[in-house]
């Protein structure tokens, strides 16, 4: 066998390895998408509270919702894409989310402040 045959079947391999290794990365990122969207939802919501809070001292969860109705995010590659359509559960799990991760504290009455 010369060398030329051994490159062909070296550059065969490699590409088969190299498209093998696409496609579990994309069906990885397939099977998280939800989650991801789902966090990066939470997070774009939780900076919009955030900005809120900045120029006001409190904000009650009515408020909370209307900040986060109808918010949308996407990842750049895909057309899937998740929007808050139920703003009072979202709203919700966003506060949660947020008092756990210790972005904001109760005021008393329903109402959240800045930690």
């Amino acid at each position: 066998m010369s060398t030329k045959w051994i490159m062909f079947g070296f550059g065969v391999l490699l590409f088969a390895i190299v498209t093998a290794f696409l496609m579990l990365w994309g069906m990885r990122k397939a099977y998280f998408q939800r989650e991801t969207l789902t966090k990066r939802l939470l997070s774009k919501c939780s900076a919009k509270v955030m900005r809120y809070l900045k120029s006001n001292g409190t904000v009650s969860e009515a408020q909370i919702r209307s900040l986060i109705n109808g918010v949308r995010t996407s990842e750049f590659y895909s057309r899937n894409s998740a929007v808050v359509q139920s703003d009072a559960a979202f709203a919700a799990k966003l506060v949660e989310a947020m008092l756990h991760d210790g972005l904001i504290v109760e005021a008393g009455k329903g109402k959240y402040k800045k930690k």
